[in-house]
């Protein structure tokens, strides 16, 4: 190993610690409210649900940059490079969710202690998946720099569009107006947003994370990653409420008597479902 590895992977680990605990006190400096008082004294769970979210798509979205190159300089930049713009991603990600639940321009910052649980909770999700996505990205070789960085943008934006897609498509599979649902605090629909949206990044994860072969056929992969998510969890979905949810408790009546305990145990296992599912097809999807 070069003579410089330990010190370039240590100066690696300091760029990403300093940058998140950077960030987190910017924003600590930009709302007008104490976040010391909200995190800890008022145990403001939605509020630090939101915070732990943005910070996972910087550090799990960059974590594939860390240990890599350790006998080039370079790789700092590469480092310092990946962890603005999963900085920048996680921007993103709070924009879509407000207007997708809101439908409105993105929550101020001094509003952010204010947003109901059942939001914090989808935007949780959102970042969980998301983070995984930019991960994907970022693991992998290409022919050459400017396919490598192409490729980033390109199933970057695919990755955001699934995420999408796939929090519409569960309001569709539901009963009701989720999206109404979730913006008036129903903290069980917001919970199993939240599961379909990591369940989704995780299995796109699996079809992303690897080496770039030909645009066709990783947009063909990405295609039917997408298709076997939105599939597979579905059939999950109703298994689980066949043999799990008995008695009292169906998917019909989790969100009608916001029973929370089953809606987390659904949450729990929609998950659990896209873990093998995402190892599949990290083996067959190209």
């Amino acid at each position: 190993m070069n003579d410089l590895a330990p010190l370039i992977a240590v100066l690696q680990v300091l760029i990403v610690v300093v940058g998140v605990g950077g960030g987190w006190w910017l924003l600590n400096a930009l709302t007008s409210f104490d976040d010391h008082d909200e995190l800890w004294i008022a145990s403001n769970w939605a509020y630090l649900l939101q915070r732990v979210g943005f910070v996972f798509v910087q550090v799990v979205g960059v974590s594939s940059l860390v240990g890599q190159d350790l006998d080039k300089w370079s790789s700092l930049a590469w480092v310092g490079g990946g962890l603005v713009w999963a900085t920048v991603l996680a921007v993103v990600g709070f924009v879509l969710t407000d207007l997708i639940l809101l439908r409105t321009r993105p929550t101020k910052l001094n509003e952010l202690d204010r947003i109901p649980m059942s939001i914090a909770l989808v935007r949780l999700g959102f970042y969980l998946g998301l983070g995984l996505v930019v991960r994907a990205t970022f693991v992998g070789s290409a022919p050459d720099l400017r396919t490598a960085l192409l490729a980033t943008l390109a199933f970057t934006a695919a990755g955001v569009a699934g995420l999408v897609i796939a929090f519409y498509l569960h309001a569709l599979v539901v009963r009701g107006n989720l999206r109404e649902a979730v913006a008036a605090g129903g903290v069980t629909e917001g919970l199993e947003s939240a599961a379909v949206l990591t369940s989704v990044g995780l299995i796109l994860y699996g079809a992303m994370a690897g080496d770039f072969t030909t645009w066709p056929e990783s947009f063909a992969g990405f295609g039917m990653a997408l298709g076997v998510a939105y599939v597979g969890l579905y059939i999950a979905r109703y298994v689980i409420d066949w043999f799990v949810l008995t008695g009292e408790c169906t998917l019909k009546t989790i969100h009608e008597q916001q029973q929370k305990a089953a809606a987390a145990l659904l949450a729990f296992l929609l998950v659990m479902v896209a873990l093998p599912i995402s190892a599949v097809v990290n083996l067959y999807v190209e």
